[in-house]
C-alpha cells in the first residue's frame, strides 16, 4: 500500500463513550449512539472515491482507496490532502489532528491488499452496468462474512446490479454527493433483496461519521435528489433557450435566492410559510406552462457536438474554464460549504 499509516484519531479511539463495537452484519448492539465502522475500502479513487475515504476517515474509521492506475492515487491524495488544509483553515479541523486522519487513510493499485473484509465496501467505478457486475463477480468472493458490499451509483436500476451476486442481502445503494467530505446528505437505497439489518447498520455507520442519511423507500431513477436536481436543470435549459434569461443568471438566480433559502427551510416547509392557498394558485398557473421536454435541450446537444466536457475538458455551458479557474471555483466552493456547516447550528 502507499500513503500515511494507520493512527489513532482525533478525540481518540473512534466511538469511544458510545457503545461496543458492531459485529458484522445485523449485529447492531448500541444503547447510546451508533459507531462508524472500523474499516472501509473505496474502490475506485477518483473525486468521489476520495471524498468518501476522507469523510470516513474524519468521522474515525480506516479507510482504504483502490484505483487501477497509481497516477489516480496521486491526484486522489493531493486532493485530500488540499481539502483537509481548507478544513484546518476553516477552524473544522484542529492542526493537531490532521496527522492522525491522513493517517488512517491508505491507498492502493491491488484488489488483494485491500483488505476485502472490512466492514463496508464501496464501489464508485464508471456508470455503467456490466463494469460493476464484472467487479462484483472479482471481489464478492473475496470480501468477508459480515462485510456490506455498497455502490454509489446515481442512476443504474439495483437489481440490475444485484443481479448474479451470491448475497444479494448484503448489497445496497449508497449515493453520496461531491464534494463528500463536506455536503451532508447520503442517500441510502436499498434492493428488493437487500436484508433490514443491513440497512440500519449502514444508516448507523453513515450517522456515526457525521452525515445525514435518507432512505430511499423505492429504487427510482435518480433516487430523490437527482430526480429534484434535474427537474429544475430541466427548466432552466427551457428558459435559456426560449430567451427568457442566459445561464449566468440563472446560476446567479440560484446562488442567490433559492440556494440559500433552501439551506434553511426546503420547498415543503417554504410552501407551509407561504401559504398553500397562495400556493395553490400559484401551481394552477404555473404548473402546466412548465417544461415537460423528454430529450436532450439543443444546447446541451449542441455542446457535445462541439466535444465539450465542462470544466473537465476546459469548455461547459458557460464559456471556458482553465486550471486556476477550476481550483479557485472548487476552492470556493469548499469555503461556502464549510461556512454554512458551521452556521446550521444557527438554524
Amino acid at each position: 500500500m502507499t500513503g500515511p499509516g494507520g493512527a489513532a484519531g482525533p478525540g481518540g479511539t473512534a466511538g469511544q463513550g458510545t457503545t461496543a463495537q458492531q459485529g458484522g452484519t445485523g449485529q447492531v448492539g448500541w444503547t447510546n449512539a451508533p459507531l462508524p465502522p472500523r474499516s472501509v475500502v473505496c474502490v475506485g479513487a477518483g473525486t468521489m472515491g476520495a471524498g468518501m475515504a476522507l469523510a470516513f476517515a474524519l468521522g474515525g474509521s480506516a479507510a482504504t482507496m483502490v484505483a487501477r492506475r497509481q497516477a489516480t492515487l496521486d491526484t486522489a491524495w493531493r486532493r485530500i490532502e488540499q481539502s483537509v488544509g481548507l478544513m484546518t483553515a476553516a477552524g473544522r479541523l484542529r492542526d493537531a489532528d490532521t496527522d492522525a486522519v491522513l493517517g488512517r487513510i491508505t491507498a492502493t493499485t491491488d484488489l488483494d491488499d485491500a483488505e476485502l473484509t472490512a466492514d463496508l465496501v464501496i464501489e464508485m467505478v464508471a456508470e455503467d452496468v456490466a463494469a460493476k457486475r464484472e467487479l462484483y463477480r472479482v471481489i464478492e468472493p473475496l470480501l468477508g462474512p459480515g462485510t456490506i458490499l455498497a455502490t454509489c451509483t446515481s442512476s443504474l436500476p439495483l437489481a440490475e446490479l444485484a443481479a448474479g451476486l451470491a448475497r444479494p442481502g448484503q448489497f445496497i445503494g449508497y449515493h453520496w454527493f461531491n464534494p463528500p467530505e463536506l455536503v451532508d446528505l447520503v442517500e441510502i437505497v436499498p434492493a428488493k433483496q437487500t436484508a433490514a439489518t443491513v440497512t440500519d447498520l449502514v444508516m448507523a455507520f453513515t450517522l456515526a461519521i457525521g452525515k445525514q442519511p435518507v432512505r430511499v423507500a423505492a429504487d427510482v431513477p435518480g433516487f430523490i435528489a437527482n430526480r429534484l436536481q434535474y427537474a429544475l436543470i430541466r427548466e432552466a435549459y427551457s428558459l435559456v433557450e426560449t430567451g427568457v434569461c442566459t445561464p449566468a443568471e440563472v446560476d446567479l438566480v440560484v446562488t442567490t435566492g433559492l440556494g440559500p433559502r433552501w439551506t434553511v427551510i426546503g420547498p415543503f416547509l417554504s410552501v407551509d410559510l407561504a401559504g398553500l392557498d397562495v400556493h395553490q394558485a400559484v401551481v394552477q398557473q404555473l404548473f402546466p406552462r412548465l417544461s415537460t421536454a423528454a430529450d436532450v435541450p439543443p444546447l446541451l446537444a449542441a455542446l457535445r457536438a462541439d466535444g465539450a466536457l465542462g470544466v473537465k475538458g476546459g469548455h461547459g455551458v458557460l464559456g471556458s474554464y482553465d486550471d486556476d479557474q477550476t481550483r479557485a471555483i472548487a476552492e470556493r466552493r469548499a469555503r461556502v460549504l464549510l461556512g454554512l456547516d458551521s452556521l446550521r447550528g444557527l438554524a
